[in-house]
């Protein structure tokens, strides 16, 4: 039984680690705190670009859709026009994939017509105009411009009746607080899928006034 325990034990703490160690250093949109609030906070976010795809299905089917499609287009599935350092030599190509770095967090939005637009936030040294082009004609891209939003933090699973409940409440918060809302509920995960749950961090953001 002791043996059990300690196997238990080590893969428990194996598992907080490499939850900790996989995020550690992933870029996310630049923000600056402006205020904490009773039950959110509130952040001024800089302008930063997204690649999205619009999908349908419940919530976990489209995420799940929209994350493969934008996965597959940092990982390679795309097109670079541009020199890629690759490691040496500096290669100049015309057609050659090039391996995006992952950042955080995968937001999801629900449009006017029910889908599910799914999106990554994009490394911060590329613009518009140097990004390789995808392969996937799904595969949009936008500039978020600068904004001021009130978050809403939680850990563990963020499943859709849970994200559903979230988005109520920040809703009731910021009635309370005579905030006006500006934008649809944005719901953000930040962890890979096989994250230790507490350490989980989700929210749901909407831009405020």
């Amino acid at each position: 039984m002791n043996t059990f325990l300690i196997i238990l034990a080590v893969a428990l703490i194996v598992w907080i680690i490499g939850t900790l160690l996989v995020i550690r250093g992933i870029e996310e949109p630049s923000y600056t705190l402006i205020e904490k609030r009773d039950g959110y906070t509130i952040r001024a976010y800089s302008g930063y670009i997204v690649a999205e795809v619009e999908v349908e299905g419940d919530m976990r089917t489209a995420l799940s859709s929209g994350f493969r499609q934008l996965a597959g287009y940092i990982f390679g599935g795309n097109t670079s026009k541009t020199s890629i350092k690759m490691t040496v030599p500096v290669m100049d190509t015309q057609k050659s994939s090039e391996s995006i770095a992952m950042t955080a967090p995968v937001m999801d939005t629900v449009s006017s017509s029910g889908k599910h637009i799914v999106a990554f936030t994009l490394p911060s040294k590329y613009t518009l105009e140097s990004l390789p082009k995808p392969d996937n004609a799904n595969i949009r891209f936008r500039k978020v411009a600068p904004s001021q939003r009130a978050i809403l933090q939680y850990t563990w699973y963020a499943t859709e009746s849970r994200v559903a409940a979230k988005k109520q409440l920040l809703t009731e918060l910021l009635v309370r607080d005579g905030f006006k809302m500006h934008s649809d509920m944005i719901s953000a995960q930040y962890n890979p899928p096989l994250s230790f749950p507490l350490l989980r961090r989700n929210e749901v953001m909407v831009e405020i006034e």
